[in-house]
């Protein structure tokens, strides 16, 4: 997601680390460093529930992923996007 994040102008990206606190930073910038994004994005591995703006996302997520009336209710909020 860092790689195609970059593609659609991303400068900064914010990861929250469950169980993987010493692989998700290495995934994370060898994956930038092979579209040679480390110049031009920063990146952040940091440790769960530590930044509010993401417990927005992660409710998003859960009522997408639920459907029904919690799915209707963040419909506006959401596009979906086929990456490759």
């Amino acid at each position: 997601m860092a790689v195609h994040s970059t593609k659609f102008g991303a400068r900064r990206i914010l990861v929250e680390s469950c169980a993987q606190d010493e692989q998700d930073p290495a995934a994370l910038t060898g994956a930038l460093a092979r579209v040679g994004a480390p110049t031009t994005v920063r990146a952040r591995v940091d440790r769960p529930h530590a930044h509010e703006l993401l417990w927005a996302a992660d409710l998003i997520a859960y009522a997408y992923t639920a459907g029904g009336q919690l799915r209707r209710a963040i419909d506006s909020l959401v596009s979906a996007a086929r990456v490759r």
